[in-house]
């Protein structure tokens, strides 16, 4: 059988093979080595291996440092009935009690700030819970928080009386290119100060998850997981090019990190004001289907974004917008989609009065707002 004449094709050499083996033995006893018979050649040793000359290892040992463990608590109070009759006439007192929150990671900044996720450090800021930040060295210090923006899931933190802490290089997120090596360090599932290694997948990805709007996303394999959030992603110089904060659970080895230049634009403006002052029309947005479009009986190639509700005493609502109205334009910028909308809002002023157009019954006009600041 065919099969059976390939798995003894190589006895029919065995023969050859012996006599190559004691030939090659012959020579190792004779030398040690082929080259070391050779005239003017003599046997040179393979230098020792080192781990700490990969790109990999200097990269991590450089980063690691600035990056760390963040926990926090969340203050949650609960009614408490002293004795059973208590509980029957409805005699409860209320009692505050801290309960542990989650856990993530963080980027230390020049003067003691701490750089992070909203969403690590959210509960805690919302109900005065505690947040502790621990280095790699093992010393734990008490941060509060500078500010927050919930949009961009970026978070400013402070650590109370800092000493000697590391801190983070900042590298430049604009030069990162699909392929190059990035590692994510952080505190996956609890387990502290954590290296993972991948490329970057892709560049300048665009996402909307809720009432956040992620724009200029890095894509990258490397593994980010619960924990990870608000870690760093490295470039192989050891400097952070992204802060790490969405993964895709329905797939592998598709993880986001919000670029570094993007997170210190929000920083800055956390550090002056404590918040993140942006403009506001009072539009409720809702992406223009195929089934809308049929209901509102629009030609199929129409693009834009329907007016779902009109925030009270809002621009919008002092323009005349209404529920149903389709916005295809806002300050001369085309929209497609709830995320062009978002992109065209955010690149306007407060106080500015722009044009939007839209369409209502079938009829396209155009009206003035004058955009106000974002509650």
């Amino acid at each position: 059988m065919a099969g059976i004449r390939l798995l003894n094709r190589p006895a029919a050499t065995l023969g050859t093979l012996l006599a190559g083996a004691v030939a090659g033995a012959c020579l190792t006893a004779r030398g040690g080595s082929v080259e070391s018979l050779l005239p003017g050649k003599a046997a040179v040793a393979a230098p020792p291996y080192s781990a700490d000359k990969e790109p990999i290892v200097q990269a991590a040992r450089l980063a690691s440092p600035s990056v760390v463990a963040i926990d926090t608590t969340a203050k949650q109070s609960r009614t408490v009935f002293d004795s059973r009759e208590d509980w029957f006439f409805g005699r409860g007192r209320r009692e505050t009690q801290e309960v542990p929150t989650g856990s993530g990671s963080g980027v230390l900044l020049e003067g003691g700030y701490v750089l992070t996720n909203q969403h690590v450090v959210g509960d805690a800021v919302q109900t005065g819970g505690k947040i502790t930040i621990t280095l790699t060295d093992g010393r734990a210090f008490s941060a509060q928080p500078v500010g927050a923006d919930r949009a961009t899931d970026v978070a400013l933190l402070k650590v109370q009386n800092p000493s000697r802490l590391p801190e983070a290089q900042l590298g430049e997120n604009d030069s990162l290119q699909p392929g190059q090596t990035v590692l994510a360090i952080g505190n996956p599932v609890g387990l502290s100060h954590s290296v993972s290694a991948g490329v970057v997948s892709a560049l300048g990805r665009p996402l909307v998850l809720e009432d956040r709007t992620y724009e200029n996303l890095i894509q990258t394999d490397t593994a980010i997981n619960p924990g990870n959030s608000g870690g760093a992603l490295v470039d192989l110089a050891g400097k952070v090019v992204g802060i790490n904060t969405l993964v895709r659970t329905d797939a592998q080895n598709i993880g986001f990190a919000i670029p570094i230049k993007t997170a210190m634009q929000i920083v800055d403006e956390l550090k002056r004001n404590g918040k993140v002052r942006r403009p506001f029309d009072g539009i409720v947005p809702t992406e223009l289907t195929a089934r809308l479009t049929r209901m509102l009986r629009l030609p199929s190639e129409t693009k834009g974004i329907v007016v779902r509700a009109v925030y009270r005493d809002s621009p919008a609502a002092d323009a005349g917008l209404q529920q149903g109205d389709v916005l295809v334009s806002l300050a001369g910028q085309a929209i497609s989609d709830e995320a062009s909308y978002r992109r065209a809002l955010a690149g306007l002023r407060i106080g500015q009065t722009v044009e939007a157009v839209v369409i209502r019954d079938n009829q396209q006009g155009t009206v003035k707002l004058r955009l106000a600041e974002a509650p």
